[in-house]
C-alpha cells in the first residue's frame, strides 16, 4: 500500500474525529503531522522518516500551537446579563428568612434570594446583590 494514501487516511481520521469532539482541539494536530507526513511520503522519503516527522509536527503543534489556540478560542467570553446585575441595587418582595428564600425584584425581573448574613430581611427593602449562587441571588441588606 500506497504510504501516502495512508497518510491521508490518517489526517482524514483525524479531522473527523475533530468535528466529533470540537472541545478536545487537538485531533485537529495529529491532521497537520498527517499533512506532513504525506509530503514526506510525495518526496520519496522513507516511511520511518514519515512516522517521524508525522510525530514531531503531531507533538510540537499541541505543545507549541494548542496553548494559544484554546485560549484564542475560549479566551472571548463576554460576561452574561446575569452577571450584569451583581453589585445592583434589588427590592424585596418576598420576606428572606432562614426558613425560606424569599423573593428581590431587579431591573424588571423577580428572583429568588437569601441573604448572607443570614438575617430577616422585609418586603420593601433595598439590598445589594452580591453574587449569584445557582437558581438564586445572595444579597446583603442596604441600610438607609
Amino acid at each position: 500500500m500506497e504510504m501516502d494514501i495512508v497518510w491521508i487516511g490518517i489526517g482524514i481520521l483525524a479531522l473527523v474525529l475533530e468535528i466529533l469532539t470540537p472541545t478536545a482541539l487537538v485531533s485537529i494536530w495529529i491532521t497537520i503531522g498527517a499533512l506532513a507526513a504525506w509530503l514526506c511520503a510525495a518526496l520519496g522519503l522513507s516511511w520511518m522518516v514519515q512516522a517521524s516527522v508525522c510525530v514531531i509536527v503531531s507533538v510540537l503543534f499541541i505543545v507549541v500551537v494548542r496553548p494559544f489556540a484554546v485560549k484564542y478560542l475560549r479566551g472571548n467570553t463576554v460576561p452574561t446579563n446575569v452577571d450584569r446585575i451583581i453589585g445592583e441595587t434589588a427590592i424585596v418582595v418576598k420576606e428572606i428568612n432562614e426558613q425560606h428564600w424569599g423573593e428581590v425584584k431587579v431591573q424588571g425581573m423577580v428572583w429568588s434570594a437569601v441573604s448572607r448574613s443570614h438575617e430577616v430581611i422585609e418586603i420593601g427593602k433595598k439590598v445589594r446583590i452580591i453574587a449569584i449562587e445557582g437558581a438564586k441571588l445572595l444579597v446583603s441588606p442596604l441600610y438607609d
